[in-house]
């Protein structure tokens, strides 16, 4: 292969590494971003169901209240029906009595319908905190290793450009301005593989006659539908 091919295809390969690691570093940030909001999301929803099994404590503590005022007045009706003097006393007495024991039991059902979604809830919390705190590990240590990964790269990046200028050294002028000219039409990539008489860039055929000196010989070809640079990869 002519030694001036060889050097471009390593070049390219290069630059196409350089840029991978670029993108790879200006997407740091916003990666750690998501990630930092993705932990606050999982934290709040961790809280909200703290916050929902505190509620209904509340709302217990309050039913029981409720039960406890509502067995005061009907300890205290009780009494009172002792000292009455008229059945018409009495009967209402007796009404009372009996919607104060209508709305303990009303009270009580709710206290265990509480207790039961409670039970529910603490299960479901216990559950919910587990994930929480796995998730949470997960992503901090995905956190932490984007953002130490910032220098490795960089120092990566460092270390091609080096080498990137000291193969662009040995490719003759004419030829390298060529390449900057196909890299800078067509996204980086100035030299695609002849395959099967097909370019591997835009698919489309080589003319027999191109592609057998392409094989033969250490002449330089573009291809006639995109002009990248062509190389075979067996001479590669």
């Amino acid at each position: 292969m002519n030694p001036d091919l060889r050097n471009l295809i390593a070049l390219q390969d290069l630059e196409l590494n350089i840029a991978s690691l670029q993108k790879q570093s200006s997407e740091i940030p916003s990666k750690i971003e998501t990630l930092e909001n993705e932990l606050t999301r999982i934290r709040s929803e961790y809280d909200q169901k703290v916050v929902r099994s505190k509620d209904l404590a509340n709302q217990r503590r309050t039913f029981e209240g409720e039960v406890e005022m509502f067995q005061t007045k009907l300890s205290r009706f009780k009494d009172q029906l002792m000292t009455v003097k008229t059945n018409k006393e009495y009967t209402a007495m007796l009404h009372e009595i009996q919607m104060a024991e209508e709305q303990i039991r009303s009270e009580e059902d709710k206290i265990l319908d509480i207790m039961e979604q409670t039970e529910n809830m603490e299960l479901d919390l216990k559950k919910a905190e587990q994930e929480m705190l796995k998730k949470s590990a997960e992503i901090q240590e995905e956190i932490r290793k984007t953002t130490e990964s910032a220098p490795q790269l960089e120092s990566e990046l460092t270390r091609l450009q080096e080498e990137k200028i000291k193969v662009e050294r040995t490719i003759e002028r004419d030829l390298l301005a060529r390449y900057r000219r196909i890299a800078n039409a067509c996204k980086g990539v100035a030299l695609a593989e002849a395959k099967d008489e097909l370019c591997s860039a835009c698919h489309v055929r080589i003319r027999p006659q191109m592609y057998a000196e392409l094989i033969r010989t250490e002449n330089i070809y573009s291809c006639d539908s995109c002009s990248r640079i062509l190389f075979h990869r067996d001479n590669a």
